[in-house]
């Protein structure tokens, strides 16, 4: 059974849920930022950070690891 979307927005304001309009995707980001963060996640996966820095000084040894390649494959795909 599908729930009308007003009697649904309703069931929200009922609850006190307040609705967050956002896009489906951050704008900020373009296609290539996808790739890059895609590599990058498998990269840290399983890792744990005590503190911002730490993260900041593994992503960046990550980055500058990379060969130019992986850069330009993610701006022609």
């Amino acid at each position: 059974m599908t729930v009308p979307k007003s009697l649904f927005a309703q069931a929200l304001c009922n609850c006190e849920f307040v609705q967050l309009n956002h896009p489906a995707y951050s704008l900020d980001l373009a296609p290539s930022n996808y790739f890059l963060i895609t590599n990058l996640k498998y990269h840290l996966r399983g890792m744990w950070f005590i503190d911002d820095e730490s993260l900041k000084i593994t992503v960046k040894a990550w980055s500058e690891s990379q060969k130019r390649k992986l850069y330009f494959q993610s701006i022609n795909s």
